[in-house]
């Protein structure tokens, strides 16, 4: 019983301890604008804040107007590349979506009837979905420090009697 005691608290430390480790992971998204290329497009980079490309992640692309019904789905290469060719008659906000392991991170890209507004791409930012993962790993280890700690005190109680 010792065994599994000490066990369950064990884990439960470990558990704890790389918690904070976790939450520093975030999701980014980079764009290269190429004035040169011959048609509409963005190059995007999509990276964890730790520097590691967001490889084969999944890129959902949504035309403005219709955020039910993507336009473009596609994953980005092994460098967490994406090259982004909106269809110019399409004028509003795109929004691009970049997914990976429970990381988000959105892109809002303006185009007006001359192209591209650069100047107004916005980053939605790294959402939610990695909060929840790492608040469910946070809510799992208290529960085994939990487990741990009232098995060590039931077995002490037993051995009072």
């Amino acid at each position: 019983m010792k065994a599994l005691v000490s066990g369950l608290l064990l884990s439960g430390s470990l558990l704890l301890g790389s918690a904070p480790a976790a939450l520093a992971h975030a999701a980014q998204t980079d764009y290269f604008v190429d004035l040169f290329a011959e048609e509409l497009q963005l190059e995007f980079t999509a990276s964890f804040s730790t520097g590691e490309p967001m490889d084969d992640a999944e890129v959902i692309v949504y035309a403005p107007g219709d955020r039910e019904t993507p336009w473009q789905e596609t994953t980005t290469d092994e460098n967490g590349q994406f090259t982004f060719k909106p269809d110019a008659e399409l004028v509003g906000d795109w929004r691009i979506e970049f997914k990976k392991d429970g990381h988000q991170d959105i892109r809002v890209v303006p185009i007006d009837d001359v192209g591209i507004d650069y100047q107004n791409i916005s980053d939605v930012g790294d959402t939610e979905m990695h909060e929840v993962a790492h608040l469910r790993m946070g809510l799992a280890a208290l529960s085994a420090v939990g487990l741990g700690a009232g098995a060590f005190l039931f077995q002490r109680r037993g051995f009072q009697r």
